[in-house]
């Protein structure tokens, strides 16, 4: 980013009238590529005084988040990656103090922390530590105290981490100003200070003068606590020029059209092995090791098309964070390379559009096979909190050994990613109309209910050699589409497995599979669940040269009726 984020940051802590200090804190402020890929942490913890060892765990929750935080995948958002780390921070407290305690109130702390990334503050809350944003001469608190009262005038914190298995942690997010300033605080500070007081030891000085004046401050006025205070001010924030970011974008030319028998950077062109509009693909051969590979060139339609290159570049950049025998393998380039590509393994197949042309209708333990080695590496870019977004039979390749990869990660959506702002918008719809979810036709983002979409007209084509409405669940189109039921191409499916396709390829997200593992049993095993549901209409069971005997046959039987009628009559 240019510039990239800049804080001033203070902090100071004193154990007050207290013997000890229980309160703990620490700042995270990171460089480069961690700055902006995770942002600067700053954490803060107040051991409860009614815990046995609240100080040992008020300290393990400061540590903890600022270790593991940096730890988790780059490619996970804010709210996942913290999210994730507090809840397995409690569960620890929370065991550490049953079995050293015997009981809930052996380790347990109060937790409010602060991740700023990009041009917002992400907080998280649990307990009566405080965040609050000072801005324009206001001081404006981001959190609410977790208490429950105990008689008219005591409280006691309702929530807190250690002391239940499972802790509900609050979450919001501000968008940051240039001069903002974050300030954090336990209740030793401010229970003892209104904010017209916090405002003056805040507004305008050092922070960590600001931090040392709210602590003397809340002292002065008879706090008998331990008292912590944090203050981070916003210098500058990432604003993006596009003009640098393209020229950094640009910095390896496109290469031109490749030859066969051509060399570049220590490789030689061996043939083209397919072309589109957006790119070209080459079976490359190493001149070093003999290696065969695929080369991945840009379009030379899209040079100027800084979304295209960043997206390419991109595309390696969530390759290198994949580790599946069932996601394609990207190699890294040459450190002197001249032009601007990207290398992958080279896999001796047909892709499963090929391999569906070869062997129509294959039997239904063939295909679970085939859907499980999908489902494989789906599992491993949406644990990393991707999306494929476009996956289809052409974007799936089957080996000689009968290996499944997943291919072509260009349109793969990372929510770590889209929290770093660029001067163009994400793509939204990137997939194939006849694969993609509706959702995403009608501009949502996609996410793994999407893919798991994708995945499902992918099992439905392998079983019936068709998809399952006949036209493309746009906007336009989409309240008139009908599933059509697998058995009319393929009779000899069961019924149940007709209904594991149904229920897979709904056009509503939240009527899928909320799984990938659900839809896995259902494909091998019955589900009497879903046979009341999923069991298809009268009409839709009958076929239409039936209709038409049980409509003649109904018709005779009234004449017949209507006949002895006329005669009683």
């Amino acid at each position: 980013m240019t510039p990239q984020l800049h804080l001033t940051i203070g902090q100071h802590s004193s154990a007050g009238r207290k013997e000890t200090n229980e309160d703990s804190l620490g700042i995270c402020y990171p460089e480069g590529e961690a700055l902006a890929l995770k942002g600067a942490v700053a954490v803060i913890a107040d051991g409860v005084s009614a815990s046995e060892s609240g100080r040992e765990a008020a300290e393990a929750c400061v540590k903890g988040v600022l270790h593991d935080y940096y730890s988790t995948p780059d490619s996970w958002s804010v709210e996942t990656s913290v999210g994730r780390v507090l809840g397995s921070l409690n569960r620890w407290l929370h065991g550490k103090g049953h079995r050293s305690h015997g009981d809930a109130t052996g380790m347990v702390c109060t937790c409010s922390l602060v991740v700023i990334k990009n041009n917002r503050a992400y907080v998280f809350h649990v307990g009566d530590s405080r965040v609050y944003l000072f801005r324009d001469g206001r001081l404006d608190c981001l959190t609410r105290d977790h208490h429950v009262l105990l008689g008219s005038d005591k409280s006691a914190l309702s929530r807190a981490m250690g002391v239940e298995l499972n802790v509900e942690i609050d979450m919001s997010r501000v968008s940051l100003q240039p001069g903002d300033r974050l300030v954090l605080t336990t209740d030793g500070v401010h229970g003892y200070l209104s904010d017209g007081a916090m405002v003056e030891k805040v507004c305008d000085t050092d922070p960590e003068e600001a931090a040392r004046a709210l602590v003397d401050a809340a002292m002065e006025r008879g706090s008998p606590d331990n008292l912590s205070a944090q203050v981070l001010v916003v210098d500058k924030l990432p604003e993006e020029d596009i003009e640098a970011h393209y020229e950094r974008l640009v910095a390896l030319p496109f290469p031109p059209p490749l030859e066969p028998g051509q060399h570049l950077d220590g490789y030689r062109i061996v043939r083209e092995i397919h072309a589109s509009r957006r790119t070209q693909v080459y079976l490359a051969e190493s001149l070093e090791g003999g290696e065969l590979v695929a080369m991945k060139t840009p379009s030379p339609n899209y040079v100027d098309d800084a979304a295209y290159i960043d997206r390419f570049l991109t595309e390696s950049w969530v390759a290198k964070r994949i580790q599946s025998p069932h996601v394609v393998r990207f190699l890294d380039p040459p450190k002197s390379r001249q032009c601007l590509y990207c290398v992958t393994e080279f896999i001796d197949g047909q892709t499963l559009r090929e391999w569906m042309n070869d062997n129509p209708m294959p039997e239904p333990s063939v295909v679970r096979g085939i859907v499980r080695q999908i489902v494989a590496g789906l599992r491993t870019l949406h644990r990393l909190e991707m999306v494929h977004q476009d996956l289809k039979p052409e974007n799936l390749v089957i080996d000689r050994q009968g290996t499944l990869k997943i291919i072509d990660l260009g349109a793969v959506r990372i929510r770590g990613i889209e929290q770093i702002d660029v001067p163009w918008g994400h793509d939204v719809q990137l997939g194939t109309e006849s694969y993609a979810a509706p959702e995403c036709l009608e501009g949502e983002l996609a996410t793994a209910a999407s893919d798991r979409y994708s995945l499902g007209v992918i099992a439905y084509e392998l079983l019936t050699g068709r998809l399952p409405y006949d036209k493309p669940p746009k906007p336009s189109n989409r309240r008139k589409l009908v599933y059509r039921s697998a058995r009319e191409a393929n009779p000899d499916l069961p019924v149940w497995l007709d209904a594991c396709l149904q229920k897979a390829v709904a056009l509503k997200p939240e009527a899928r599979y909320p799984a990938l593992s659900e839809f896995l049993r259902d494909l091998e095993f019955p589900n009497p669940a879903l046979a009341p549901s999923s069991r298809a209409p009268l009409v839709e069971r009958v076929s239409t040269r039936d209709w038409r005997f049980i409509a003649s046959l109904s018709l005779l039987l009234n004449l017949i009726l209507l006949s002895s009628l006329l005669v009683k009559g």
